[in-house]
C-alpha cells in the first residue's frame, strides 16, 4: 500500500469510531412529553373526583410527578421518565376509582329509591283491601 492509501484507509476506520464515541457522549433529550402526559392524567383524575373517591392514589400520583420534576431539574432523565410514567398510571387508577365510586353512589341511590317504591307499593296494596271492605 502506498502512503496515501494508508491515510485514506486509516480515515475510514477511525471516522466511524469517532462518530460512535461522540454519539454516545451527546446529552439525552429531556422527556418532556412524559411529564406533560402525567400532568394531564393528574388533572383528569382531579376532575373525575379522585380527591373524594381515591385520595391515596391521587396523592401518590402527585408525589411521583413532583419527584419526576425534581429529577428533571437535576437532568437525571431516566428516573424522571420512570416517575412520570408511574404518576400517569397512578392518576389513571385514581380516575377509575373515582368513576367507580360515583357509579356505586348512583347504584346505592337507585337501590334506596327501589326499596321505597316497593314499600309504597306494599303499603298501597295493604290499604286497598281495607278500603274496599268499608261501605
Amino acid at each position: 500500500m502506498t502512503p496515501n492509501r494508508r491515510k485514506i484507509h486509516g480515515a475510514f476506520v477511525i471516522a466511524p469510531i469517532v462518530f460512535i464515541v461522540l454519539a454516545g457522549c451527546t446529552p439525552t433529550k429531556p422527556p418532556t412529553t412524559g411529564l406533560d402526559n402525567a400532568a394531564r392524567a393528574l388533572d383528569a383524575a382531579r376532575n373525575a373526583g379522585a380527591s373524594t373517591y381515591a385520595p391515596l392514589e391521587l396523592r401518590t400520583a402527585e408525589d411521583h410527578l413532583s419527584q419526576a420534576r425534581a429529577q428533571m431539574d437535576k437532568r437525571d432523565y431516566e428516573p424522571a421518565e420512570r416517575l412520570a410514567q408511574e404518576s400517569q398510571v397512578d392518576s389513571e387508577l385514581a380516575a377509575i376509582k373515582a368513576r367507580l365510586g360515583k357509579a356505586r353512589e348512583k347504584v346505592d341511590a337507585r337501590t334506596r329509591d327501589n326499596a321505597k317504591l316497593r314499600q309504597d307499593m306494599d303499603n298501597g296494596a295493604a290499604a286497598t283491601p281495607a278500603a274496599e271492605s268499608q261501605p
